[in-house]
């Protein structure tokens, strides 16, 4: 069956039970009432970690070793419990497996390939895309626009504080991505997407049920700021480079993710 998107506030309804099973979350709430998507906290841990590192060495790095840097014991016991809540840190969470492969296999990719995770992982987050990805390239992206949208994907539920700070800390997320640009006033920008984070995008949409051509409009491949033709292309070059097989005869698209194979056995 395939995904299904409320707007506004890009709801993921997974009726099949796939996309949770996956990792992704569609229940409310998320990290981003009190964290960015901490780019920076994942990409060290991402350089220090091997890719076969267990939850438990994520704990012991950010909690005991203080890879992070901070300053005190809550606040590395704070950082460790919402960097988990944002990726899984564990390799029986199937996206954050597949975000691990692909971080090690294109590096360049980590802020795309992260953002694609952490918006999977947290309502809050998603609540917050219209405003961005309606913006052209170059136009402001007002933080009152932002907090009408978490108001309507969530009416009465937070404060009028709460909402502020959700805001605060979503537009840095899109920051970090890439989709917006500058400190107060936050500018859109279209991202550079590569393969590595293409095949993330896709392989996202084939488990919530998008197939063959229109896995190049899944709300993925929105993030990405991809047209049709243009992830296609880059599809081509994903298959290239092996983090995909694609077949296809004119309109006719045939995707398959054997990198994958062991991730998506035992899904719906």
């Amino acid at each position: 069956m395939r995904l299904a998107l409320s707007q506004p506030g890009y709801a993921l309804a997974d009726p099949m039970g796939a996309l949770v099973r996956f990792g992704a979350k569609t229940c409310d709430g998320g990290p981003h009432m009190g964290r960015t998507m901490m780019l920076d906290g994942i990409v060290r841990l991402l350089a220090i970690l091997p890719p076969a590192a267990t939850c438990a060495d994520y704990r012991e790095a950010v909690v005991t070793m203080n890879a992070l840097g901070k300053s005190t014991d809550s606040n590395r016991r704070e950082s460790y419990r919402r960097l988990r809540e944002l990726y899984g840190l564990a390799l029986d969470v199937a996206l954050f497996a597949a975000f691990r492969d692909l971080a090690s296999a294109d590096p360049l990719s980590v802020p795309l390939l992260a953002f694609l995770v952490a918006w999977s992982r947290d309502p809050l987050l998603r609540a917050t895309t219209p405003p961005v990805l309606a913006a052209v390239a170059g136009a402001r992206v007002l933080k009152q626009d932002i907090d009408q949208a978490l108001s309507t994907a969530f009416p009465g539920q937070y404060s009028l504080g709460c909402i502020a700070t959700i805001t605060r800390n979503a537009a840095s997320s899109w920051t970090q991505s890439g989709h917006l640009a500058g400190h107060s006033a936050k500018i859109r920008v279209r991202v550079q997407a590569r393969p590595a984070a293409l095949a993330l995008a896709l392989l996202l949409g084939h488990v919530g049920g998008f197939h063959g051509q229109e896995l190049f409009r899944s709300p993925w491949c929105q993030l990405l700021d991809l047209s049709v033709e243009q992830a296609r292309s880059l599809a081509a070059q994903a298959h290239r480079e092996g983090f995909l097989d694609m077949r296809a005869i004119g309109s006719v698209v045939e995707i398959t993710f054997p990198r994958f194979r062991g991730l998506l056995e035992d899904l719906p």
